[in-house]
């Protein structure tokens, strides 16, 4: 049977099958690794059973010293303040840091008027604004300037004419408009990044369980794709941001609708921010979790953002940033509670969600200390409609990677050139670990007030992940324990892989993060929509998804 988390009010660690894990016992552990080789033993305390037949729930404790013992880096205050500039700062300050804090705070300051959604006959729209302009103020101007060389007015005038095409073709043809990009963005990624894998004997062999695993579950991903494409429920490519890939989905129930006409109240709300290893993301994976959602009135909003090489972590962050922002401005308007409303990130989105919610809980408690309200811009005094961490009920990490540094082994390991990392995070992989933003001084002179606003945090992880080592989140939750941070759960699973609670799970109607999710929004009436969800058959034979799950890769 199935053991979930009925809440997240205190730091509990939840197993299923039930497993004992103290994260602070782990230290000793962490003394055995091999010389020059960072892989990570799972603790002896970890791999002690218990009958599976116990729910028993044991509480983390807290480490004796919460300081850390090395300070990474510094983010003078005044720098904060001013919004923008080049600090003198010290030699170990990550550059992508202060960089993040800066752009998150220019976020929160941004125009909203040309992403706004407006109440229209049939519904809520986006403003014409947002729809028609910003492809053209994306990256060029309307009108080429006279000094522009002829090859710039000439690549201008195809930008625009490839931009009118697209949305031509998204709103009469969308499914092969979406192939289409699909192939081009494949064949242009497939040239770019081609030098930083290692073509070895390891690589062709993943690739080739990769593309058994593909055939395996192809036949259930193709009926949830037609559904995504065809549903009228799904409210696909909604723009909320200029750039390229910033597109959110919505997928409204039925309750939201009747929420909408004021004829019920308003529904939750789930942000939901993919995976993709940081390259082949798409907003489109959040299909299977977000119609799952709907049939218990819940709300899903599924962020796209930028993949490398088109863009680098600290961009990818920028884009989920102004995604939930969008969200805590719009969302009402479909019928969603931006009261009861919780975040959602699986592996790579699972990063990009923790370096939001960290750097942005610093950016708050920063702007407290030094008496600047966050919520209005200097000069003008003109209240914005900022999002807070303190207005999500929880946050969902599942196998995420949190530290990139201690990754990169981890990778040689798997056949992938670890170099490749140090390129999408910008040369600053301490910068764009969160786990080590937990080490900067930053965090260490806020960390009181950071406590008190962070919302409670679920971190899910299988033993049996080969993509993202299992350590990942024991160790981030260590360290979360150490600086102070309350209503941390760790919850580890047995048999798990890196794609189960994702992929494999819920196509054989084991929904770990329907399990996680309903009681965090329901609260005590989610037993019993769980156990209504539990009859649904599965969507392909079990045997089969088994198969897939040992054949994969991940």
């Amino acid at each position: 049977s199935s053991h979930f988390a009925p809440s997240l009010s205190g730091e509990v660690a939840v197993i299923d099958p039930p497993l004992l894990v103290d994260p602070c016992e782990r230290v000793q552990n962490r003394k055995k690794e091999v010389s020059g080789d960072r892989h990570r033993h799972v603790p002896a305390v970890a791999q002690a059973t218990m009958d599976p037949q116990e729910d028993k729930q044991v509480k983390l404790r807290k480490p004796k010293s919460g300081v850390m013992s090395s300070p990474m880096r510094k983010g003078p205050a005044e720098f904060l303040r001013s919004g923008s500039g080049s600090p003198m700062v010290a030699k170990r300050t990550s550059h992508v840091h202060l960089d993040l804090l800066t752009t998150l705070r220019k976020v929160s300051m941004e125009e909203d008027e040309l992403f706004a959604v407006v109440q229209g006959p049939d519904g809520p729209a986006q403003s014409p604004k947002a729809s028609c302009e910003v492809e053209s103020k994306r990256l060029f101007f309307e009108e080429t300037p006279e000094e522009a060389s002829l090859f710039q007015r000439a690549w201008a005038f195809l930008k625009r004419m490839h931009d009118s095409l697209e949305a031509w073709g998204y709103q009469h043809f969308p499914v092969i408009t979406d192939h289409i990009n699909g192939l081009v963005y494949g064949v242009d990624l497939a040239i770019r990044t081609a030098k930083w894998f290692q073509f070895g004997i390891m690589a062709v062999w993943l690739g080739f369980r990769l593309v058994i695993y593909a055939m395996i579950i192809a036949i259930p991903c193709v009926k949830i794709m037609l559904t995504y494409y065809h549903d009228p429920r799904i409210k696909r490519r909604i723009r909320y941001g200029p750039e390229e890939r910033e597109y959110l989905d919505i997928y409204i129930p039925k309750e939201a609708l009747a929420a909408q006409k004021g004829e019920g109240p308003k529904v939750p709300v789930v942000i939901a921010i993919m995976g993709g290893a940081f390259i082949i993301g798409h907003r489109g994976y959040n299909a299977q979790l977000g119609l799952r959602l709907m049939d218990f009135g819940v709300i899903t909003v599924g962020i796209d953002y930028r993949n490398w090489p088109r863009a680098i972590m600290p961009e990818m962050v920028k884009d989920v940033s102004r995604g939930v922002r969008w969200v805590f401005q719009n969302i009402e308007l479909f019928g969603g509670d931006v009261e009861n409303c919780m975040m959602i990130g699986q592996s790579a989105g699972a990063h990009l969600a923790a370096m939001l919610l960290l750097e942005h809980s610093l950016l708050e408690a920063m702007c407290k200390k030094d008496g600047s309200n966050l919520p209005v811009e200097h000069g003008q005094g003109r209240d914005l409609k900022v999002w807070s961490v303190t207005q999500l009920k929880a946050y969902l990490a599942i196998s995420g990677p949190y530290d990139l540094i201690k990754l990169g082994p981890h990778l040689t390991s798997r056949g992938l050139y670890p170099k490749i990392m140090d390129h999408m995070a910008a040369g600053d992989l301490e910068g764009c670990s969160p786990e080590r933003l937990l080490d900067s001084e930053d965090w260490q002179e806020n960390k009181e007030e950071i406590a008190k606003i962070m919302p409670p945090i679920h971190l899910f992880h299988g033993y049996c992940d080969k993509a993202v080592p299992v350590w990942s989140s024991s160790d981030f939750c260590e360290k979360l324990t150490e600086v102070g941070i309350e209503g941390i759960t760790l919850d580890l699973r047995r048999d798990m892989t890196h794609t189960y609670p994702v992929v494999e799970g819920p196509l054989r109607r084991h929904e770990c993060q329907i399990e996680i999710i309903l009681p965090i929004l329901f609260g005590e009436g989610a037993e019993q929509m769980l156990e209504a969800g539990s009859k649904l058959p599965p969507l392909w034979p079990v045997r089969i998804l088994n198969v897939a799950t040992h054949i994969g890769p991940f």
